[in-house]
């Protein structure tokens, strides 16, 4: 996994959990409960819903995405890689089963949920592959 690629990646989940803890910052630490207390997105108009799906969670679930972003700058392409990405495909796998229109764990919506797994699938797929100069 080229240097190049691990910071593309780390930066741009980094960046969406940032914008997740921003938007969701009057929401609480650990909420559970979906809200309409937005920081970014505070009035009506665009993005509205748009936002509070996209961005929708709490600040540990925002915190999560940057320990995922720290994971793939740190992690990607090597062994340790495989068993992070398949807990975290695990965990979104969780996150969907409980979710419920009033909320469930993180208050964390299918579309930032869907995020967390394609880091995870990431992870587990750059553990898989091998670079041209481990080719035998």
């Amino acid at each position: 996994m080229s240097r190049q690629a691990r910071l593309t990646i780390s930066a741009v989940v980094a960046a969406y959990g940032v914008v997740v803890i921003v938007a969701n910052a009057r929401n609480g630490l650990f909420s559970t409960t979906f809200t309409r207390e937005w920081v970014l997105f505070g009035g009506g108009g665009f993005p509205g819903d748009f936002g509070r799906n996209v961005f929708a969670g709490s600040i540990a679930f925002g915190v999560l995405l940057l320990i995922m972003a720290a994971a793939v700058w740190f992690t990607a392409g090597r062994r340790i890689a495989l068993p992070i990405g398949a807990a975290a495909v695990a965990f979104a796998i969780v996150l969907v089963l409980l979710y419920r229109s009033s909320g469930n764990l993180l208050a964390a919506r299918p579309g930032v949920t869907a995020v967390l797994a394609a880091v995870g699938v990431f992870l587990v797929a750059s553990a898989w592959a091998r670079s041209p100069e481990q080719a035998p």
